[in-house]
């Protein structure tokens, strides 16, 4: 502002308008959106900090639990015999050679309930330098070497109690990994680990063995090379044991990364959608303010404040605006993740995961993140204020000083909605992107196509408007649907800029409510396609790769001669290797069940063998290993049993659907199975009971057939499946509450955009009752635009709503997670949402508008000079 352009009283103006009286009649709408701002920041980065701090403690235990290697020695099969370690360790560059076995076992805890723990089998002479956050302290190194002892961590002794003294003997039991015999062991409690995560013991690596049944053989050896050797030079010189390979130790932090990547970055762009809506909450805010101040700004206009230096002042206040509540949404978001973490144990889902209780700690890595989260919430705010700014910079100062108003601008051009709406069926149909690598698999042109969406289709809302004056051509004519009609007709744009908040909040309400309704029934189908007996058996012990450990041959045996049973399923879980896998990837999950095609949740249709090959046999794979793979029904590929083991010739019959896992996986009839492993052996029994049997006493009755009834879990399928649903339930209770604090924020924006156009309208009202209008004849205009909107409102952002649901269903959900599920439509809960939003949108509406109506209305004509 140039000081000569402005005169005393001009000076004096600026002044009172920026006075206290002034300030204090908005405070009560600027601390709304000063609210809007702060939760839109405080949920997205509350998020943020809740995925950081699970990943940040997950990548910590996990490097004190496979220590800091140069190299990790490991075979293909998963089992490096001694003799390999042998040699490695004998080579003149190598500094440590530490072997490492492990597994699960069980134990009893202090209420005498068998629970599992982690077994790690280590030489502790070697593992010092390479895992010392595993180690125990101990008065001398060679009472680690004593067989008899183990050395458990902190939350082992938690769930042990009063028996978890040091010198207590503690019974570990395991199933052998070949043979699937129950071993026992007997330790002595000695000093504990400073490992701070899941139950875990430290043994040495004799009494793993012994324990896991598997004498001579380890999982991995950890390499630490002397001082100076570089691990790829060294790797390209030496000639490894044949089967063997060594790498660099994997990041496993990375890894869990890329396993939630979809998860958080779902739920990250889901908090994003309170910000998203603030930001119509704070332009109807400012907008109210420049409504308010119309004859102010004019009179500064003509005093000789120019139209920039005008636009600036409401920037300004968008500023501060964003400022405040940015700053304010960073504190409430720390203190949102914090509570969470320490109140409510919320990790958004990753402690199931990594089996740790993250710790939210600041740190100056954290702050890019804030100045991040922090800028969007300013960038949205100044955003917000653009368009009022714009709107005072282009005012007609004497005009508007004269009380003839103006809009805020014109309206979109109705192309640009159709336009929009295209561009997002177009985005929804691209694949997922491939780079950046920390991008790579995240549907971003699916959440580009839902933002097209959602911008068309508020770019159609003055169309839709003056479409919906059609249905009022049937009603009897009058002044009021007469001023109705004009109105629609004539200020449908800035009608459309009302609805904005409370049309995104609705549409995107309505789609998780579809979406997750959807996915709710699916997993329900599911659970009963995938669990269909009455009773659920398997063996409370894992093998050595934590694998179910197969039931006793006798025991099975048993179970199908009782008396108990109508029927039994017998399934072989296995793991399985696919030629064409990456080299190091992961095995396949493999269930080898009696299958009944009718009822397996297929993805698609079936394929019949391959002409000239009906002998091959037939295999289902999930979604996962499809997109992984490439692979279609009708493929021929082979299996294996073991890295460069035999080779068995199966096409793909079908594609299943697998909500249990996200990784590959393949199921195949048990005969085939077992034709050509050879192996009998089963890991869990599907049981139908008698009509009118009692689950619990047939349970139990069961239970007594096994020599060590802990040995078993036997769960009644609607159990399991009341469980998988509670878990669904809550994993997405949030969206819930994030719904809600939208749909909040877009209803009060709705209220304060009602307020901003009524005020504008006060002569205009005033004229009204000059003219022989009551102040019910206002209210009940006012009423019927309240509805026309609303309805409107409800209408678009239902049809929004199902269009984004499609998008998540059919594109975001098979693409992130590889799941698909069939559309499902919760019509009463999408009744009373509508309802909800039209009958509090209607009610804002009139209780913004009931101040428009008194007594000051018709002083307000007085202004017009």
């Amino acid at each position: 502002m140039t000081p000569h352009a402005l005169s005393p009283r001009a000076l004096i103006a600026w002044l009172r308008f920026l006075s206290w009286p002034a300030l204090r009649h908005q405070a009560g709408r600027q601390a709304l959106a000063l609210l809007a701002i702060a939760l839109g920041v405080a949920l997205s980065y509350g998020v943020h900090l809740l995925n950081g701090a699970a990943l940040a403690e997950f990548g910590s235990a996990a490097a004190s639990l496979n220590g800091q290697p140069d190299l990790v020695l490991r075979a293909p099969g998963g089992t490096v015999q001694e003799d390999a370690y042998a040699q490695i360790a004998g080579l003149p560059e190598v500094a440590q050679a530490s072997p490492v076995l492990g597994g699960q076992a069980q134990a009893l805890d202090a209420k005498g309930q068998p629970f599992n723990v982690t077994v790690i089998g280590l030489d502790m002479l070697q593992a010092g330098p390479i895992n010392p956050d595993l180690l125990p302290r101990l008065a001398s190194p060679l009472d680690g070497l004593d067989p008899g002892r183990v050395f458990p961590n902190a939350a082992l002794l938690r769930r042990l109690g009063p028996a978890g003294a040091e010198g207590q003997v503690l019974r570990l039991r395991a199933a052998s990994s070949d043979s699937g015999q129950v071993q026992s062991l007997d330790l002595r409690i000695g000093p504990s680990s400073p490992d701070g995560g899941p139950p875990r013991a430290v043994v040495d690596i004799a009494a793993a063995q012994v324990l896991f049944g598997r004498l001579g053989q380890l999982d991995r050896v950890d390499l630490r090379l002397a001082p100076g050797v570089s691990p790829s030079e060294w790797l390209a010189r030496q000639r490894l044991p044949a089967g063997l390979s060594a790498t660099p130790p994997a990041d496993e932090s990375a890894r869990l990364g890329r396993l939630t990547q979809a998860y958080r970055v779902n739920l990250g762009v889901l908090s994003l959608m309170a910000l998203f809506t603030g930001s119509f909450l704070v332009f109807a805010v400012i907008s109210l303010s420049v409504a308010q101040r119309l004859p102010q700004w004019a009179l500064l206009g003509v005093l000789g404040m120019s139209a920039r230096e005008r636009s600036a002042l409401v920037l300004l206040e968008g500023l501060l605006l964003g400022l405040l509540g940015s700053a304010l949404g960073l504190l409430l978001g720390w203190q949102l993740a914090g509570l969470g973490l320490r109140v409510l144990g919320s990790d958004l889902g990753l402690a199931a995961i990594s089996g740790v209780r993250p710790a939210l700690q600041f740190s100056a890595a954290q702050l890019p993140a804030a100045l991040l989260f922090g800028g969007l919430g300013l960038t949205v705010s100044l955003l917000s204020a653009w368009l009022p700014a714009r709107s005072v910079q282009r005012m007609p100062v004497a005009q508007v000083l004269k009380g003839l108003g103006q809009r805020l601008s014109e309206g979109p051009p109705v192309w640009l909605g159709p336009a929009l709406l295209l561009l997002g069926l177009g985005l929804a149909l691209l694949p997922p992107i491939s780079w950046p690598a920390a991008l790579a698999g995240v549907p971003v042109a699916a959440y580009a196509a839902m933002l097209a969406v959602l911008a068309g289709g508020m770019a159609c809302v003055p169309a839709l408007l003056r479409l919906s004056l059609g249905l009022l051509a049937w009603s009897r004519p009058g002044a009021s649907l007469l001023l109705l009609r004009e109105r629609a007709r004539d200020q449908a744009g800035e009608a459309s800029r009302a609805l904005a908040g409370v049309l995104v909040a609705l549409s995107l309400s309505v789609a998780m409510l579809v979406m997750v309704g959807s996915f709710r029934d699916s997993l329900n189908q599911w659970l009963s396609q995938m669990l269909p007996a009455d009773l659920y058996l398997r063996s409370a012990l894992r093998g050595s790769a934590g694998q179910q450990a197969p039931l006793p041959p006798a025991l099975v045996d048993a179970i199908r001669g009782s008396a108990q049973l109508r029927d039994i399923r017998l399934q072989r879980s296995q793991q399985v290797w696919l030629d064409g896998m990456p080299a190091g990837a992961d095995p396949l999950d493999l269930q080898a069940r009696e299958l009944d095609e009718q009822s397996l949740p297929l993805a698609g249709a079936l394929a019949p063998a391959p002409a000239g090959q009906t002998r091959l046999t037939p295999i289902y794979i999930n979604e996962a290993l499809r997109d992984a793979q490439g692979l279609r029904p009708g493929q021929t590929v082979q299996l294996r049993l073991q890295p460069g083991g035999p080779p068995l010739p199966v096409f793909v019959r079908g594609v299943w659907r697998d909500y249990a896992r996200q990784s590959g996986a393949v199921l195949m009839p048990l005969s085939a199975y077992r034709a050509w492993s050879g192996d009998l052996r089963v890991t869990e029994l599907y049981l139908w009971l008698p009509p009118g049997a009692d689950p619990k006493a047939s349970s139990e009755a069961l239970r007594a057939l096994a020599a060590e009834p802990q040995d078993l879990e036997i769960a009644a399928v609607s159990e399991l499946r009341a469980i998988s649903l509670h878990i669904f339930d809550r994993s997405f209770a949030v969206t819930v509450w994030l719904q809600a604090v939208a749909l909040a924020i877009g209803l009060f924006g709705i209220a304060a955009a009602a307020s901003a156009q009524t005020l504008a309208r006060r002569r205009e009202f005033g004229l009204l009752l000059h003219l022989g209008f009551t102040r019910a004849d206002v209210l009940r205009l006012l009423g019927l635009e309240a509805v026309l909107l609303c309805g409107v409102g409800a209408i678009a952002g239902l049809a929004l709503g199902l269009c984004l649901s499609a998008v998540l269903i059919w594109v975001v959900n098979p693409q992130s997670f590889h799941w698909s599920m069939d559309l499902s439509l919760p019509g009463w809960r999408l009744a009373a949402l509508l309802a909800a939003v039209f009958v509090a949108g209607v009610l804002a509406s009139l209780l913004a508008g009931y101040r428009a109506v008194a007594q000051q209305a018709v002083q307000a004509v007085k202004e017009d000079w």
